[in-house]
């Protein structure tokens, strides 16, 4: 299994396996879940963190994690990366109410969070 540290400075860089383990630990996602968000099956998961190589995400896979790590990089400047998952966990105004954890499971609900917080400070 790939190290998963909390190290956002590369992640862009690392396997996407390893971003998958990084993102989904970050913001307290089990895997289900997680499968759940990026809208394929818990296996899938399990098998591109452990790095399987027959295993190929398809663009829209990807353009999701892309959307996690903008929310994660724009969220790192505001807390430390334990508090992520806190803010995941309670009711966000800006998302009428919901919990960015459950807003992200709606269709399209990641993108649109990537894109409110990608602009902050912009």
């Amino acid at each position: 299994m790939p190290r998963t540290e909390m190290n956002l400075d590369h992640l862009a860089d690392a396997p996407f396996g390893a971003q998958v383990a990084t993102l989904r630990q970050l913001f307290g996602f089990n895997k289900k879940d997680f499968a759940d968000v990026l809208g394929v099956n818990e296996k899938t998961i399990r098998r591109w963190e452990d790095g399987e190589e027959d295993i190929h995400p398809q663009n829209t896979h990807k353009q999701a994690v892309e959307a996690l790590h903008t929310i994660s990089e724009s969220l790192d400047d505001l807390f430390e990366p334990d508090m992520i998952k806190v803010w995941a966990d309670r009711p966000n105004p800006a998302l009428q109410g919901e919990r960015p954890r459950d807003y992200a499971k709606k269709p399209g609900g990641i993108f649109l969070m990537a894109h409110l917080l990608g602009n902050l400070g912009r």
